[in-house]
């Protein structure tokens, strides 16, 4: 059989050309195969056996943000502002929104286009389809650099139901979307460096800017953050095996480096450059040390044996007995034999990435956070520094690869029979720890170390079937033809039956029955909800079209968060909160008008409308303005503003007495009828934020800010029109820079192509 015709003939174990021919296609059609079955219970049509993602950030965030998107895009309107949480929220800015990220732009649109709607089931075959793309691409990148097929597979498989991916990302759909692009990022810069002593191939370079700027779009910067440092590492580390020390050396790398942020920034301008304007709003601005360093307990070392110590639900950090094992083989081999002179090998680089990214993740645990803290752009903007578990996941992955790679060439079978010693030790450390941890379970039942053991038969069985495996082949009792699948067999058994898929939740539809939903939407007022948090779904208001006060988005302008602490009358009155979902018993500032269980509905009797004229006016930065708020004194919310700055005329008590009236209310535009006695205010509960316009009676006027985070626009004494719309400059911009980078790169790969066809026809001729 040639080498054509099978992936798992002897001859496979040797380097091969990494020409993709129709065994790799056949390989990326089983990697689909696979993914579709550990998530079958999403995909049967049995409904006895259908389950979904479970209740979350999934369901709450991203489908209530798709619903958004949807519905926007079906009303012929690019979702830049949403009126259905948040008092107002800046929709596009919020980098979670997703809202040209393309597969997710292309998903939505499918779904109008055939169903007129868009459905959890939908979001889910999404989730599915980047697991088969962290799978593909992995493979695509570990084909060419590990130059073996059974290696490629290897790595594809590590890193698609490892730990990592298979643990929150799924959830935090945003993460597993970002992280997916890496090893396509990848796959570019080795072409991009491949054969190039002296430079580096401009059409890679600008195919791997474009990956990164997709990747930059799927909505998790801190991923996003992690991807392109692994990117720059990699250009860095490629450059280097070069025997090259001149000034050209470093002033190529520095522009090639410039050039791929560049170009990924460039491409996700469009949603990257409105976020940016967000961030420096939101109550993400800053974070300290002690909220950013936040990380894994270094006990947490221990998943890589023990899965599911750390937490029942996902152990990020595992890959696999046999992977792991693979791995530390490929660190204790010599160097591939390439003909490029070589400081560091491709596995010794992946180690150290694995080990430095692991070091990292223990947050404050570890100093060497400290440098990542005060020394790398962007990184004092993160929490949860566990999600470096990403890079230490894939870089196993690779490294796994490399490993199942040499061994299958049987390079050097005294040094694997040495390194086959740390499977028994692992497993005797595994039963030893588990005694340990069942010991201080029964004695402090409520600590961390309260853990049972419950997966130690399952670990002892996979620690057995891995030794039993590599036994018989180091024996030579069976041979690389029969290894190699088993081997696989072996990684998808012990993966599978440790890292759950997340579909364990019942089908159902999230927002069907939100308590009080039809009294609410029958009522033709304008008004807003408040409800105590964790009480209905999170973004109930996108799902039900109604608005409210709360939200789940982890971004939130940060005037408006200082506003939301407020006392309920005051709050309430403000933000035109008509109606208050509670558990909370004997609240006196609203009527009891319906109840669901222990849920109340309260209708609140304080409330001012949607917009209203004053005509008093203090004048105040924002704590002054924060403390007359918060104890009241001296003003009223009712026919008092509080201003950032001074009006352009001086407002008249009588003001007062003038009337507003909402003609139209958008997400995007707003018209009122304005009529006062005298010179005044208008104040519109809705959140101030750079983009919106007005005009009154077709004039344009400057918005103030007022209390803190509301809109005001003076208007004088008289009858009027009075519009507003948003019409945010940094959407233009980033559209600008996003239309103008993809025409560049389309261009300049159309160049550079011909360029290449042309030098070819020379050398030919």
């Amino acid at each position: 059989m040639t080498p054509e015709h099978s992936m798992f003939e002897p001859s496979l174990s040797q380097p091969t050309s990494p020409k993709f021919t129709r065994i790799d296609f056949a390989l990326l059609v089983l990697l689909a195969a696979l993914v579709a079955l550990f998530f079958w219970r999403i995909l049967t049509p049995n409904p006895a056996d259908r389950a979904q993602f479970p209740v979350g950030d999934f369901t709450d965030q991203f489908y209530a943000f798709r619903l958004y998107e949807a519905r926007a895009f079906s009303e012929g309107r690019i979702p830049l502002w949403s009126e259905n949480f948040n008092s107002g929220h800046p929709f596009l800015a919020d980098i979670q929104s997703q809202v040209f990220y393309p597969p997710a732009l292309l998903n939505v649109l499918l779904n109008l286009a055939l169903f007129k709607s868009f459905s959890l089931f939908a979001l889910e075959l999404e989730a599915l389809f980047h697991f088969w793309l962290a799978g593909a691409f992995t493979y695509l990148f570990a084909r060419r650099v590990i130059k073996n097929r059974v290696g490629a597979f290897t790595s594809a498989l590590v890193f698609t139901f490892g730990g990592y991916l298979t643990s929150y990302p799924p959830l935090q759909l945003a993460i597993l979307e970002t992280a997916v692009w890496l090893p396509l990022a990848l796959f570019f810069l080795d072409r991009a460096m491949s054969g190039q002593p002296q430079g580096i191939a401009p059409t890679n370079l600008v195919a791997a800017g474009m990956v990164l700027g997709v990747a930059a779009m799927a909505g998790h910067p801190q991923t996003f953050l992690f991807v392109v440092a692994v990117c720059v590492m990699y250009l860095v580390w490629q450059k280097s095996k070069f025997e090259i020390r001149n000034s050209k050396f470093v002033i190529g790398l520095v522009w090639q480096t410039t050039l791929l942020v560049a170009i990924a920034f460039g491409v996700a301008a469009i949603q990257l450059v409105p976020a940016m304007e967000y961030q420096q709003l939101s109550t993400r601005e800053a974070l300290s040390f002690a909220d950013a360093a936040k990380g894994f307990p270094t006990l947490d070392i221990l998943q890589f044996i023990l899965p599911g110590y750390a937490s029942a639900f996902a152990s990020p950090l595992y890959v696999g007995i046999l992977p792991l094992w693979l791995a530390l083989f490929a660190l204790s081999r010599k160097q591939i034999a390439e003909h490029r002179p070589q400081k560091i090998s491709e596995p010794v680089f992946w180690g150290l990435a694995a080990l430095g990214a692991l070091i990292l993740s223990f947050g404050f645990y570890v100093f060497a956070y400290v440098i990542f803290y005060l020394f790398v752009p962007g990184a004092s903007l993160f929490r949860q520094q566990e999600r470096l578990a990403f890079v230490v996941s894939f870089a196993l992955a690779m490294l796994a690869g490399y490993g199942i790679t040499e061994l299958l060439n049987a390079a050097d079978w005294k040094r694997a029979r040495k390194l086959f010693l740390i499977l028994p030790v692992g497993a005797a450390l595994m039963l030893a720890l588990m005694l340990v941890f069942f010991i201080a379970g029964v004695e402090n039942p409520q600590g961390r170390l309260a853990f049972l053991g419950d997966r130690a038969g399952l670990m002892l069985l996979i620690f057995v079937l891995t030794s039993l495996l590599l036994g018989l082949y180091f024996r030579k009792t069976i041979s690389v033809k029969w290894f190699a699948p088993l081997a696989i067999i072996l990684i998808l058994f012990d993966l599978w039956s440790v890292n759950e898929p997340a579909n364990k939740g019942r089908v159902q539809e999230r927002f069907a029955d939100i308590p009080f939903a039809g009294i609410l939407q029958n009522d033709s007022d304008i008004f807003r909800v408040a409800a105590d948090e964790q009480l209905l779904p999170g973004h109930f208001g996108i799902a039900t079209r109604l608005e409210e006060i709360g939200g789940i988005s982890p971004l939130r302008l940060a005037r408006y968060q200082s506003i939301l602490q407020l006392q309920p009358y005051t709050l309430h009155a403000m933000l035109n909160v008509k109606y208050v979902i509670t558990k909370v018993p004997g609240v006196v500032y609203g009527d009891v008008i319906a109840e669901e269980g222990d849920l109340r509905l309260l209708q609140v009797g304080n409330t001012l409308p949607r917009a209203w004229v004053v005509g008093h006016v203090i004048q105040a930065d924002d704590s002054a303005a924060m403390k007359a708020l918060m104890t009241g004194v001296g003003i009223g919310v009712q026919d008092t503003a509080i201003l950032a700055e001074p009006p352009p005329f001086p407002p008249d008590m009588m003001a007062d007495y003038g009337k507003a009236t909402v003609i139209t209310l958008g997400p995007e535009r707003s018209v009122y009828d304005v009529n006062t006695p005298a010179d005044g205010l208008l104040i519109v509960s809705e959140n101030f934020y750079p983009g919106w316009r007005a005009t009154i009676d077709g004039e344009p006027v400057g918005i103030l800010r007022a209390n803190l985070t509301m809109r005001a626009i003076p208007v004088r004494a008289g009858q009027h029109r009075i519009e507003m719309w948003y019409d945010p400059l940094s959407f233009k911009i980033g559209a600008g820079i996003s239309g103008l980078t993809v025409l560049g790169c389309v261009i300049a790969l159309l160049f550079f192509r011909s360029t290449n066809n042309t030098n070819l026809t020379n050398k030919k001729n």
